[in-house]
């Protein structure tokens, strides 16, 4: 999956250390994560960085039990992002009346 650019230096911090120190590239993400995000789209961009990043540093150190419980403890988080998203496009038009025979 592809990580969204995000211009914060914890979470830059964090990528240049998964490849030299994976636990400490960890703990900044787990810092990041331990705080909800804000209402702005940078932080949510963080957030969702900062949750990938982690996922990806338990998949590199073979850690399945913590990326799992990850996945099962983002689920809300990635149904708020969504929602969040969703409602900055406003509402739908209504659909044209379908015509049945």
């Amino acid at each position: 999956m592809a990580v969204p650019p995000v211009s914060s230096s914890k979470v830059e911090e964090a990528r240049t250390l998964s490849k030299t120190s994976p636990e400490k590239a960890a703990a900044i993400y787990q810092e990041i994560l331990s705080q909800k995000p804000g209402g702005t789209e940078a932080a949510l961009r963080e957030y969702e960085a900062a949750l990938i990043g982690l996922g990806e540093s338990y998949r590199d150190t073979r850690k399945p039990d913590e990326l799992a419980e990850l996945v099962n403890s983002s689920t809300s988080s990635l149904t708020s992002f969504t929602k969040a998203k969703t409602a900055k496009l406003g509402p739908l038009p209504p659909f044209p009346p379908s015509s049945s025979p």
